[in-house]
C-alpha cells in the first residue's frame, strides 16, 4: 500500500454531472458546464480553445475543458524532441472535433518543412480540416521568412473566416532571404572572432525588431477576427548574468516581443525516455514530458509543476493515463497492492489493476467525467493554496 492518504467519496459527491458519461470519447457535453475557480471570477469554457491535455488546460485556466483565450497570441518555447509539434497538432484535433470550432480554420504554418508524423493514423480529425497558411497548385506554401508569415497572417485577417494559426517554428524564418543572403556573404569576409560576434549580433537584433513590428500588428487583427495565433519556439542555454538570476536557464530567438504579445507562454521539456522489450531487443517508444506555464494573462498563475504527460511514438499525447497518474499523486485515487481504487469512476469496493483501468475508462467513454474529476481535484488545490486568510489591501 502507498503513503497517500486515502479519501473515501462517493461517486455522487465527487461528480456534479450524476456520473454523466458521453457517448464519445471525443463528444462534448450539450452544455459546456462552467467551473467557478478559487479566484472571484467566473471562467466558462466557450472562448477557451482545449490544448488536447487535460492538466495544461487546468494550468492555463483552471478549467478542465480548455486552456487558451481566442483572440490572443501564445507562444510554445521547448527544448528539442520534447512534445512541441505534437502539443499543437493535438489542440488542432481537438478543435477539429469540437462543434465549437466549426467555423474556423486551421492552420498549420509548417515553415520548419519537418513534420512528419502520419495524420491518418495519429491525428485523423485534421486529415480534412487542417489547412497550410496558402496554396499553389494544391499544394501548401509555408512561410519562409518573417515577412511571408506577415503576409499569410493578415490576409487571413482580412478574410471572413476566423482561425487558429500555429507557426512551426519561429526560428526557421528569416528576415529576409536578401538579409540572410547578405549576411552570409559577409560572414566570408569577416576576418577577426570579434567581428564575427558583432556581426552576428546585429543580425539578431535586426531580426528581432522586424519581428516585434510583424507581432505588434498582428496581434490588433487576432483580436478583431476572434482567431488565435500560436508561435512554436526552440530554447536554448542561457548563460547566467550572475548569482542573483533567477530566470529561466534557456532563452528564445526573436528578441523579448514574443514573450510581450503572449497571453499564455507554455515552456516544454523533455524527460525521460520510454522504453518497451520484444524478443530480447530493447526500443526507445517514446518520451515524458513537463509543462511550465511560465506566463499566463487568464488567471495571473504560473504553474511550474503538475503537468507531466507521456507522449508515444504510435500512439501520441496519452492524456487519459496523466489524468489517473495526477488523481494518484492528489491521493484522490490510491492503490493497496497492486490494484487501484478510482472513486467517481468505478464504485467504492470496486478495483482495478491501474493498465486496466485505463482501458476501462476508455472503452466505456468515461473521458468527460474523468476530466471533470481532474477539474474538480485542481480546484481544490488551487483553493487551498490561496492566501484567503488575509484582510485584503483594496
Amino acid at each position: 500500500m502507498n503513503d497517500q492518504p486515502r479519501r473515501r467519496r462517493t461517486a455522487t459527491e465527487e461528480v456534479p454531472l450524476g456520473q454523466q458519461i458521453v457517448n464519445s470519447s471525443n463528444s462534448e457535453p450539450e452544455q459546456v458546464e462552467t467551473f467557478v475557480g478559487p479566484d472571484p471570477s467566473t471562467i466558462t469554457t466557450e472562448r477557451l480553445i482545449p490544448s488536447g491535455i487535460t492538466l495544461l488546460n487546468c494550468a492555463c485556466s483552471d478549467l478542465p475543458f480548455g486552456a487558451f483565450a481566442l483572440g490572443s497570441i501564445n507562444t510554445i518555447p521547448g527544448k528539442s524532441a520534447s512534445g512541441k509539434t505534437e502539443l499543437m497538432l493535438s489542440m488542432l484535433a481537438s478543435c477539429a472535433i469540437s462543434p465549437r470550432f466549426n467555423n474556423h480554420l486551421l492552420i498549420n504554418d509548417d515553415a520548419e518543412h519537418a513534420m512528419g508524423f502520419n495524420l491518418e493514423y495519429l491525428f485523423p480529425p485534421l486529415v480534412d480540416r487542417m489547412k497550410g497558411p496558402r496554396y499553389e497548385k494544391d499544394e501548401p506554401i509555408y512561410s519562409e521568412t518573417i515577412q511571408d508569415f506577415e503576409a499569410n497572417i493578415l490576409t487571413l485577417c482580412r478574410g471572413k473566416s476566423p482561425f487558429i494559426y500555429v507557426l512551426d517554428s519561429l526560428d526557421s524564418l528569416t528576415s529576409t532571404q536578401e538579409l540572410e543572403r547578405e549576411w552570409k556573404n559577409a560572414l566570408k569576409n569577416v576576418k577577426s572572432k570579434e567581428a564575427l560576434d558583432e556581426l552576428k549580433k546585429t543580425y539578431g537584433t535586426e531580426k528581432a525588431r522586424i519581428i516585434g513590428e510583424v507581432l505588434r500588428m498582428v496581434n490588433k487583427n487576432i483580436k478583431k477576427s476572434d482567431s488565435a495565433l500560436f508561435i512554436v519556439q526552440q530554447t536554448r542555454q542561457k548563460i547566467k548574468s550572475g548569482p542573483f538570476d533567477f530566470g529561466p536557464d534557456w532563452i528564445t530567438a526573436g528578441g523579448e516581443a514574443p514573450f510581450f504579445y503572449s497571453f499564455h507562454r507554455v515552456f516544454l521539456n523533455g524527460g525521460k525516455a520510454i522504453t518497451a522489450e520484444a524478443k530480447n531487443i530493447k526500443h526507445q517508444i517514446g518520451g515524458h514530458t513537463k509543462c511550465e506555464v511560465v506566463k499566463n494573462k487568464l488567471t495571473g498563475k504560473r504553474r511550474k509543476s503538475g503537468v507531466e504527460f507521456d507522449i508515444y511514438d504510435d500512439f501520441g499525447i496519452d492524456d487519459v493515463a496523466s489524468c489517473v497518474d495526477f488523481l494518484k499523486t492528489t491521493g484522490f485515487w490510491w492503490t493497496e497492492g497492486a490494484f487501484m481504487f478510482a472513486p467517481g469512476i468505478l464504485g467504492d469496493q470496486e478495483r482495478m489493476y491501474q493498465k486496466d483501468l485505463i482501458r476501462y475508462i476508455e472503452k466505456e467513454n468515461a473521458i468527460y467525467a474523468l476530466q471533470s474529476l481532474v477539474g474538480k481535484i485542481w480546484n481544490e488545490i488551487e483553493t487551498e493554496i490561496r492566501v484567503s486568510d488575509r484582510k485584503r489591501r483594496f
